[in-house]
């Protein structure tokens, strides 16, 4: 059997793009001016039509814990949005926390809003949040919605001089204590189901006949008796009809309202169209999908597939709004980048009655339509929960993903989640993904090489460069044993490695061998791509800086020689452009020419103020470097202009929140 990976495989040189210079492996805070309060972080669910409100006590740190599908999500939205309204919290934060990464990643951005900091580190940023809310004295609410596992939440709970509220399955001795009340969430007691009901069916008073009898049938869970009421509604059935249809259902009770539910879907124009976009939706995140997964061209292909049905986006539409009128999907316009969320209870319902072979049909569909719409932007705002989704089908089937194609949506979850600044969690997936790989197709497979390419990659940004060499040098020597139908690409893979682990040996101590196999490399690349490749570019930056730590070469004239020739195939004021600028003054600095230094650093600095920004690391990096420069050769006047200039744009992007803190 010949193996091959479907999608883009180099994950790390092709998403982190060309790297390089001193600049670039500094990481600061992007500076930008605070958001005011009142102020509202994440989307708060929007509550359901006929939302029955019951007697709950809010302490000020409410833990709601229950099965699924009693409503603890709309009881917390219901309460969450009457303090907003009622201005009772100054600023209110609504984080999904299905996972630690969600938690940290909502918690960072929040934090960005509230000091108009953009951390590049998001354990950082959360750190950020929990200090804020801790000095302020204004009111807060945050709501950590959905949270699966307590352990998460280690040293991640907010402090105790606001309000705090939590929705769980879990029951676990770690929610209580320390003011936390766990209030238990039951489902509706039988009149609260039957004055559900009611309200739902208040226009439509004779299909209530036998509604007693349903809601006891359903248990009185809530999820249930809203599927039932919009199947109800839509077929004008009335109780009595409806429990007759569910009890002859080879289904549990609860199983068969989501049955009745998605055959009527199916019975909709264009005919069994619904069920296939249920199930994509049946294995990704029940927190929330981005509409455009459904709406893309991969999701298209699929309903073609299943039903030879041809679907633009607006015929996908109209199928999504069936699935939302029976209650199956909520489709909300108002969460960008979660628009669709089915809960967790009618997923399961879905796929248990799928057998192997449309468990791996869907799971690999899915995947599709996620890889589609991941940007090439590591830092896009999507990415986030593009990342709560593909984890969510990896745990429902990823061994659907392997086979004769292997799908390449693992290598690129992996490398987005290094790419935001969690290189260790990076290095475990990888680590996984190559034992995984190993097992499943053997060591010297091209997909098992591409993970263990990546898991060198990571491991090297986790702080383990010798293990990345090691990795590195394995690597190379087992790409002979693969396919002949695979070398061409397995070359390409190692000749693609080779700049990073040349960068891997010089920080294990071997600069003088790093050069070595630098010059090596240029020399193949120059051969094989041309003087104007951009990887050509990026090594020529890279061997520079190394000879400039090795004390070999003439690295100044190699910069001064580079600057031309980026500028002209990237643009004078393209980043990598400027980074070389960068580089080529620290090298005057370093070779002791301290006033060409601040010369060629005061040309730059103008520049980087107009491409980046006064608050963006680059620009700081810059404007400190001149500080220093002009400090050690003399002009202490010149410096502290230049620091005076620093201050004052921090201050005015900082506003009266930064005075605060440097005054405190």
């Amino acid at each position: 059997m010949h193996n091959s990976v479907t999608g883009d495989v180099y994950g790390p040189l092709v998403q982190a793009g060309h790297v390089s210079g001193d600049i670039n492996l500094h990481t600061h805070t992007t500076l930008r001016p605070p958001a005011e309060l009142p102020l509202r972080i994440g989307v708060v669910p929007q509550r359901a039509a006929s939302f029955q409100q019951r007697s709950l006590s809010w302490n000020a740190v409410t833990v709601l814990s229950g099965m699924g599908g009693v409503g603890k999500t709309q009881l917390a939205a219901d309460h969450a949005a009457k303090e907003w309204s009622a201005g009772k919290v100054s600023l209110l934060v609504w984080v999904t926390a299905d996972s630690r990464e969600a938690i940290v990643s909502a918690y960072a951005e929040a934090a960005a809003e509230l000091t108009g900091r953009d951390e590049t580190d998001p354990e950082r940023g959360a750190r950020r949040l929990l200090e804020w809310l801790a000095s302020t004295g204004e009111p807060w609410l945050v709501v950590l919605d959905d949270v699966q596992d307590p352990a998460d939440l280690a040293d991640l709970w907010p402090p105790d001089n606001g309000r705090t509220l939590v929705t769980t399955r879990r029951r676990d001795a770690a929610l209580r204590g320390d003011r936390r009340a766990v209030v238990e969430v039951e489902t509706f007691s039988e009149a609260e189901g039957l004055a559900y009901l009611r309200e739902v069916l208040a226009d439509q008073p004779a299909l209530l006949d036998g509604a007693a009898e349903v809601v006891r049938e359903l248990g009185c869970l809530p999820l249930a008796l809203a599927q039932a009421g919009a199947y109800v509604l839509d077929l004008q059935l009335s109780c009595t009809e409806y429990l007759r249809r569910l009890t002859s259902q080879p289904l549990k009770s609860v199983a068969a309202t989501w049955s009745l539910s998605i055959q009527q879907a199916n019975s909709l124009r264009p005919r069994k169209v619904a069920g296939h976009l249920l199930d994509v939706l049946s294995v990704l995140d029940p927190n929330g999908v981005p509409l455009g997964v459904l709406l893309g061209a991969s999701t298209q292909d699929h309903v073609l597939g299943r039903t030879g049905d041809v679907l633009d986006e607006s015929g996908l539409r109209d199928v999504l709004a069936n699935l939302h009128r029976l209650g199956l999907i909520t489709l909300d316009p108002t969460s960008p980048g979660r628009e669709i969320r089915v809960h967790a209870l009618v997923q399961r319902a879905n796929r248990d009655t799928w057998k192997t072979r449309q468990t791996r049909r869907v799971t690999r569909a899915a995947a599709d339509a996620l890889k589609e719409v991941w940007p090439r932007n590591p830092h896009d705002q999507s990415v986030n929960v593009l990342r709560a989704n593909a984890a969510t089908l990896f745990a429902n089937g990823s061994e659907h993903l392997w086979g004769r194609k292997c799908h390449a949506l693992p290598l690129t979850l992996g490398n987005s989640i290094g790419l935001s600044g969690r290189a260790d969690e990076a290095r475990d997936h990888f680590d996984r993904l190559r034992t995984t790989a190993t097992q499943a197709l053997g060591p010297c497979d091209v997909y098992t090489l591409v993970a263990r390419s990546s898991l060198a990659y990571w491991r090297g940004r986790a702080g383990d460069p010798a293990g990345a060499l090691a990795e590195y040098e394995q690597i190379s020597a087992d790409a002979s044993r693969v396919r002949r139908a695979d070398r061409e690409v397995v070359r390409d893979l190692v000749l693609n490695n080779l700049q990073d682990h040349a960068n891997m040996r010089a920080r294990t101590g071997d600069v003088a061998g790093a050069v070595t196999q630098f010059e090596q490399l240029l020399s193949e690349r120059l051969r094989t791509h041309g003087p104007d490749d951009l990887d050509v570019l990026s090594i020529r930056n890279d061997l520079a800086r190394l000879r400039r730590r090795s004390g070999s070469g003439d690295p100044l004239a190699e910069i001064e020689r580079l600057i031309p020739d980026l500028s002209r195939v990237y643009g004078p004021e393209h980043p990598q452009t400027l980074a070389a600028r960068h580089n080529l003054a620290v090298a005057r600095a370093g070779s002791g020419d301290l006033a060409g230094a601040i010369a060629d650093q005061e040309r730059l600095v103008p520049d980087a103020l107009r491409v980046y920004g006064p608050g963006h690391p680059r620009t700081v990096d810059i404007r400190n470097s001149l500080v220093d420069w002009l400090a050690e050769a003399g002009d202490l006047e010149g410096a502290r202009a230049a620091a005076a200039e620093l201050v004052a744009d921090h201050e005015r992007l900082l506003g009266a929140d930064l005075k605060r803190r440097r005054e405190d």
